[in-house]
């Protein structure tokens, strides 16, 4: 059985109207929606776990409107900003941010990648990377996504299930760096 994904971002507050509830306990780590997650599962409601890397695990994405949207979520101690990384642990959640991307371009050729480190609605270290596409197939060519183009919708099941098994094989096993071709 699929969990159910945690209700969208947009419903909690509006762009502009106020921090999301609960966002100072959510800083410092109590309630945090993202510390919720099981990490060892395949599937945490929001996504579909296609890689463990060395510090962070990557998901494809189920909400939003943008096939391949795919976030990497760290793992490790409770972080809320990359700052309170040491050089290690930054050198590490960037190889695995560059290990999802590389497998997003390769499997669907975007004209662009986009790799969004916000943490506005939940302040737990992630990263969105959104594969942009030739205009006419793009909700926003040439210039920054509405943040409800990856929020708003689903994606649907049978296919997000194809692209996660064909991520899994395009990604290299934690601490490779890469792309198996």
């Amino acid at each position: 059985m699929i969990p159910d994904p945690p209700q969208s971002h947009s419903a909690h507050s509006p762009v502009g109207s106020a921090w999301p509830a609960d966002f100072t306990a959510h800083r410092i780590g109590a309630g945090c929606p993202m510390c919720r997650n099981d990490f060892d599962a395949d599937d945490i409601g929001w996504g579909l776990l296609v890689r463990r890397g060395e510090v962070s695990n990557a998901y494809l994405w189920r909400s939003g409107q943008v096939r391949g949207y795919a976030v990497v979520i760290y793992t490790g101690r409770r972080v809320a900003e990359p700052t309170e990384l040491d050089e290690g642990e930054a050198a590490a959640i960037w190889r695995d941010v560059l290990a999802l991307g590389r497998a997003v371009e390769a499997l669907y050729e975007p004209l662009k990648m986009n790799y969004l480190l916000l943490g506005n609605q939940i302040p737990h270290l992630h990263w969105h990377c959104v594969p942009r596409r030739e205009a006419g197939t793009d909700p926003a060519p040439g210039g920054p996504l509405p943040f409800d183009v990856l929020d708003l919708g689903r994606q649907d099941e049978e296919q997000l299930q194809a692209d996660a098994r064909a991520l899994r094989q395009l990604l290299p096993p934690s601490g490779r760096p890469g792309v198996r071709r």
